[in-house]
């Protein structure tokens, strides 16, 4: 009886555990594991299980730090009861297809499965496991063109489904000691065709004069851009599409 009790805290309950086979996947690909779910001290009454595939983000909005937090889908295992006898162990396999239209792992995007087992008059048993989310197609050609450059996130956030994802890259070899900042965003759900959005360049200052271009603007470019699939057809195509990109709209700026 006293081991029920405690059971119905979570103190010597039924356990699960999410095992994947990889910890980062590519949109489109499916990821693989099992689920094992550990019977505890006593005899308890499962109600379901289900994963739930999570993705977390921040974003400023005006000096603002906003969060964002999405399920992109839930992945039901059983919905019927059963009865797991203490110290009894079953497995399940699990699978799973990532979404195409997803914002890159990142600075601040994470993804992780949640596993959520629902446990009859009982504290539900939950886990979570992170993976990485890698591009795939245009989008992947993008990324791999700012690295190629020597472009890196440094800092980064999404908006949130339907918005965008903005990577503001620091130079660490082509422009390195120019620039503060280069940005550029885009939306994850239209990267089929070419990718778009908004860019802003913002070249280093210092001294009167550059206090001046900066009060001024004069050490920005900043606007709208769009590459087509024949500019970001390679990795090889994109870097040199950013980088002539970057050399066109940086023409006249006031900095280093």
């Amino acid at each position: 009886m006293f081991k029920s009790l405690l059971a119905s805290l979570g103190v010597g309950a039924a356990r699960i555990d999410l095992i994947l086979f990889g910890d980062c996947v590519n949109m489109g690909d499916e990821i693989k594991g099992k689920i094992v779910l550990m019977g505890g001290d006593v005899e308890q009454v499962i109600e379901g299980l289900y994963v739930d595939f999570n993705l977390e983000s921040r974003y400023t909005d005006h000096d603002t730090v906003r969060k964002v937090h999405e399920v992109i889908q839930r992945i039901p295992i059983f919905k019927d009861e059963f009865t797991i006898e203490p110290k009894q162990t079953e497995e399940f396999p699990f699978s799973f297809t990532c979404p195409l239209d997803l914002p890159v792992s990142s600075v601040s995007t994470r993804y992780y499965f949640q596993t959520n087992l629902e446990i009859k008059q009982g504290i539900d048993s939950k886990d979570r496991d992170y993976v990485e989310v890698y591009p795939v197609g245009l989008l992947d050609n993008f990324m791999r063109g700012f690295h190629r450059l020597g472009l890196i996130h440094y800092a980064e956030g999404y908006t949130g489904r339907g918005g965008k994802q903005i990577i503001q890259f620091q130079p660490t070899d082509w422009l390195s000691g120019e620039f503060d900042e280069i940005v550029f965003d885009y939306q994850p759900s239209y990267t089929v065709n070419g990718i778009g959005g908004f860019y802003e360049l913002d070249k280093k200052t210092s001294g009167v004069m550059g206090a001046l271009a900066d009060h001024l603007d004069l050490d920005e470019a900043k606007g709208r851009y769009h590459f087509s699939p024949q500019q970001l057809a390679t990795p090889e195509k994109a870097e040199q599409t950013i980088r002539q990109f970057i050399m066109t709209y940086a023409k006249g700026l006031i900095g280093k």
